[in-house]
């Protein structure tokens, strides 16, 4: 069988970089495969590799041929026998021909070559000797001991076992041809692998394929030293590694061997910032990257930054350390992610040939199969051995297509504009289709919220929500006429947004920024306010109650800020575990429902957890009073987020003030300071922190820690800090048990 030749003639290159010594720890497997893929010595058909089979002098001719530089000179017939005991039509003949006529092996006295007779250790080593270009006066008069000598000291019988007059077997002729490769030949400073035409490029990176990257030729391989042939056997488990190859006629890549440090070979799973959460060997791991990390993707080198925003779930990464097992790069390519399907039936199953065994991600959290809806979208990672599901539906009124709807690649659907990225999607929106603009819809997303279905109809059953646009909406329709229809956008407690056609103007309801019950006739909406409370109690999240009530594991929980009318309101999902150890007052839950078994499976809470704002800090503030009217201008760092609002209103803040920004719509709408922490801190987690005294306060998800140098303030991650290098000033929203967390922490460095 014929093996990888990126496997085995790397093995060379082991020897041009360690001790000839080490030869002994390369497998006779290896070894064989190497020289089967220079076509050195044939293997055999079943796979066995036969190391105790006597070679015959014939058989021995054709593997000196086959490593000489006179391999390709073999002529395929001969009409002339040369010698007595060698026909011209013996297989072995034009080997042995071009062997004697070339020096490199001789007859006997009585002009007979003996093809079937066993060749000894110091036949064979003498003409390896030959060669490498040394003659008999090299050897000195003491046959056959200055021949062996002679190759003894320049490594050609490294761990031969063989004794003169020995006659040779299969593994002493492999080992004494391995060694050939790396010895340099008389008068030489190269190896004699050099001498038959292939050629070391060292320190080269390999990067993308045409599998990996369309832009790379059919053929070839990019690499950071150039772009190369390569044969139709590649190994593609290379693609990221650094090392050495080695190039047949200066332009195939024949071997490659990766440097002494391994690659690690992740699967992407979520990327936070500079960080990957990512598979390995079976287990969830983080890449903590740097802005500036090396990135290799297709034939491009670029920084981590410039990488990231591409970067998705089920890519592939290889990462490559450097001595100090610091990442010195990484190379990305794409998985293989099948899909996306609608979920109607069970069928998507055999469709994705998804493993039994494979493990199901809905929306970020693991489940059960079980636990898959109807209209989900899923898709299917062999990489991961994950089926990643995907919820996201938006129900919204059908605005335009782009370019037309004759060749729609987009559409836009309440404002959105959302790429089409299915059959049945362009079907059903495309000039023909079942849609009209001005027609409510459901569209479902798929992981990178393109649309990639759409529900048979639209859920027209009553549904509660937070209310949170209203207005009226132009169109035109495909005979180009104009008209114009109200609409109403509700959110739903798993944070989704539907925007319905609705009966009349509710722009300036009451019930703008409220929960409401949206209720359909005729297909147009009617908006309503309600409420329901009646939960309170303490938060346990492991046992998942609040006070007396238990909390289903799918229950969906939004978060909302009520404001008046003329303000854009805000909102966030949030989980129980967000919630975890507060005490709840009823008028903190502006909703819930239950289910059968009485667990809380939907809530709408009132400004509980914080997570409706952004944190951060005031860099700059002036502020100016005349008279009646007033001034105020502020710049802001919201994680690395600046920005600046200025106008009528007078925030009570200060530069270098930690504050929390309510912001809707791209504006900010609120700015309040947060309460400092006096006591001092003497530990810090990951979850929360210790102050003197022993008492502990939590930690908040979106904590924004800020590193001052002078007037200034950097971002650092939360893995920096430490009270031995930093004091630390925390800053909180409110009383831990409604809600308040730590949410912004100044760290100075401690004099040295």
């Amino acid at each position: 069988m014929k093996r990888n030749g990126f496997k085995f003639l790397a093995l060379t290159l082991c020897l041009l970089m360690v001790p000839i010594g080490n030869v002994s720890a390369v497998s006779n497997a290896d070894i064989a495969g190497l020289l089967e893929d220079l076509s050195i010595i044939n293997g055999y058909p079943d796979g066995e590799l036969r190391l105790e089979q006597a070679v015959t002098r014939a058989e021995f001719s054709k593997i000196v041929v086959a490593a000489s530089p006179y391999r390709n000179q073999v002529a395929s017939g001969m009409a002339i026998s040369p010698f007595s005991d060698v026909s011209y039509n013996h297989w072995a003949a034009p080997y042995v021909k071009l062997a004697v006529s070339n020096g490199l092996v001789t007859g006997y006295p009585d002009a007979s070559f003996r093809p079937e007779q066993t060749v000894l250790l110091e036949e064979a080593v003498t003409v390896m000797l030959r060669l490498l270009g040394y003659t008999n006066d090299d050897f000195g008069y003491s046959w056959p001991y200055g021949q062996i000598g002679l190759a003894q000291n320049i490594g050609l019988m490294d761990n031969v076992t063989a004794k003169v007059g020995t006659p040779l077997v299969r593994g002493d002729v492999m080992l004494l041809a391995y060694n050939l490769l790396t010895c340099s030949p008389k008068g030489s400073n190269i190896d004699y692998l050099e001498g038959i035409q292939y050629k070391l490029v060292e320190d080269i990176i390999l990067i993308a394929t045409n599998q990996e990257d369309s832009s790379v030729q059919p053929g070839r391989i990019a690499t950071s030293g150039g772009s190369f042939k390569i044969e139709d056997d590649f190994n593609s488990s290379y693609l990221g590694q650094r090392g050495n190859g080695v190039l047949k006629n200066g332009d195939t890549l024949t071997a490659f061997i990766p440097y002494a440090q391994s690659a690690e070979e992740h699967v992407v799973y979520s990327k936070l910032g500079t960080t990957l959460v990512t598979y390995r060997n079976g287990d969830t791991t983080q890449l903590v990257l740097d802005a500036n990390t090396i990135v290799y993707r297709g034939t491009q080198q670029m920084t981590y930054s410039t990488a990231q925003q591409n970067i998705e779930m089920g890519d592939l990464v290889t990462v490559q350390r450097d001595s100090r097992n610091h990442i010195e790069y990484i190379t990305l390519r794409d998985g293989q992610m099948e899909g996306p399907i609608t979920v109607r039936d069970s069928s998507w199953l055999q469709m994705l040939s998804v493993d039994d065994n494979a493990t199901v991600m809905r929306n970020g959290e693991k489940v059960s199969f079980s636990d898959i809806k109807t209209y989900d979208v899923v898709y299917y990672s062999a990489d991961l051995n994950m089926v990643l599901e995907y919820s996201k539906k938006v129900t919204g009124i059908y605005e335009s297509a782009s370019p037309n709807k004759d060749q729609l690649t987009a559409v836009t659907i309440s404002g959105v504009s959302y790429e089409v990225d299915s059959a049945e999607a362009f079907n059903a929106l495309a000039s023909g289709g079942r849609y009209s603009f001005g027609d409510t819809v459901t569209v479902l997303l798929g992981k990178d919220d393109t649309i990639v279905g759409i529900a048979s109809s639209v859920e027209e059953a009553s549904i509660v929500g937070y209310f949170y646009e209203a207005g009226v909406k132009e169109y035109e329709n495909q005979a180009g006429d104009s008209y114009s229809n109200y609409y109403v956008t509700v959110i739903g407690t798993d944070g989704q947004a539907f925007t319905y056609a609705a009966k009349r103007d509710y722009s300036g309801s009451n019930a703008l920024n409220s929960v409401v019950r949206v209720s359909f006739t005729d297909g147009l909406a009617s908006v309503a306010s309600y409420k329901r409370q009646g939960i309170s109690g303490d938060v346990d999240a492991e046992a998942r109650y609040i006070g007396n009530t238990p909390v289903a594991d799918s229950a969906t929980i939004l978060d909302v800020v009520l404001c008046g009318i003329n303000e854009k309101g805000s909102y966030a999902t949030v989980f129980l575990q967000q919630m975890d150890d507060m005490d709840i007052a009823n008028n903190q839950v502006l909703y819930y429902e239950v289910n059968g078994a009485g667990q809380i499976t939907k809530m709408i809470l009132n400004d509980v957890t914080g997570e409706c704002y952004e944190y951060g800090i005031i860099t700059e503030a002036t502020s100016q009073s005349a008279g009646m009217s007033s001034k105020g201008s502020y710049t802001y760092d919201a994680g690395g987020k600046t920005g600046t609002v200025s106008g009528s209103t007078v925030y009570q803040v200060e530069k270098g003030q930690p504050v929390m920004l309510r912001i809707a719509g791209g504006r900010v709408e609120t700015i309040k300071a947060l309460s400092k922490l006096g006591a001092k801190i003497t530990d810090i987690s990951s979850r929360s922190l210790t102050v003197a005294g022993g008492k502990e306060y939590r930690l908040s998800d979106s904590l924004v820690i800020y590193k001052k140098i002078n007037y200034d303030y950097i971002v650092m991650p939360l893995s920096e800090l430490s009270t031995d290098t930093y004091s630390m000033t925390a800053y909180y929203d409110k009383a831990a048990d409604r809600g308040g967390r730590i949410r912004v922490i100044v760290a100075e460095e401690k004099n040295k």
